[in-house]
Formats: C-alpha cells, structure tokens, sequence
C-alpha cells in the first residue's frame, strides 16, 4: 500500500510538473473574430492600396477609417492572453516606420501618389503578412507560428 501510495505520489508530481511547464508555451485558442477581422482588414488595405495611384488626399477618409478599425483590433490583440506572437504582428503591421501597412500608407500620404509599381511590390509583402497571420490563426501549430515568428524577426 505504501508502494502505491509513493508511485501515485510521483505520477501526480511529474504530471504538475509538465502541465505548470506548458503555461509558458501556451498559444491563444482560435477566435472567430480575430480571423474576420483580420480578413475584412485584408480586404480593405488592398483595396485602398489599389488606389494608390491617385491622390492620397481623396481616400483619406477611407484610410482613416481603415487605421481606426486596425487600431480596434491591435486593441483587441493586446487584450487576448496567451497572445503575444498575433499582438507583435498587428504591432508591426501597424508601425509607420515599417514597410508593412502602415508604412505604404505614410509613404503614400508622404509623396501624394505611388507608382503602380511600388504599390504591387508592397501590395505582396502585405499580403503575404496577412496570409500568415490569417493561417496562424486558423492553424495555431507550429509550423505556422514559426512563420509568423520568422516575419516578425525578419522586419523589427
């Protein structure tokens, strides 16, 4: 009996062990939100990029808009726990000195009109953060973390 006793001992210590060593791996679940939001963002800076070959000063209104509903997720983000990777992101997304979202959004006021061609090369950078933080919320596995995480690092 005092065997068993000492056996189940060790079993329970190992298993608080692993699971109390988990906690600092944790990843927030998938949210609903976060993924449409983030695909309804998508879709409106893509659309707005796509007009950038005319004035700045005449989709400002819409650009506004867009930055007041990032800044509604980036919000959002912050607040969720276990999720840091998704907050960096929307972090660099939304850093002007970034060649991210941001970054083409303060180009483009900065110069009044960007050539099509800077706008497409932009357009797939963007698009690709995007697509990654989309497939990481999806996801959630490693692989698509080790993605995102790479992208980060690749741009701060």
């Amino acid at each position: 009996m005092k065997y068993f006793k000492l056996k189940h001992l060790a079993f329970l210590f190992i298993l608080s062990f692993a699971i109390s060593s988990c906690n600092s791996t944790r990843t927030a679940l998938f949210d609903q939100y976060s993924y449409e939001k983030t695909i309804e963002l998508k879709v409106e800076t893509v659309s707005l990029m796509n007009k950038s070959t005319i004035l700045y000063s005449e989709n400002k209104e819409e650009i506004d808009k867009l930055f007041l509903n990032i800044e509604k997720l980036v919000e959002y983000e912050k607040n969720k726990p276990d999720n840091e990777i998704t907050f960096q992101m929307w972090q660099l997304l939304n850093d002007k000195e970034k060649n991210l979202v941001a970054g083409f959004f303060k180009r483009w006021e900065t110069k009044g009109i960007v050539s099509k061609s800077f706008s497409e090369e932009s357009k797939k950078q963007i698009l690709e953060a995007f697509d990654l933080l989309i497939q990481y919320e999806i996801k959630k596995d490693k692989q698509s973390k080790d993605e995102l995480i790479g992208l980060i690092n690749l741009n701060t």
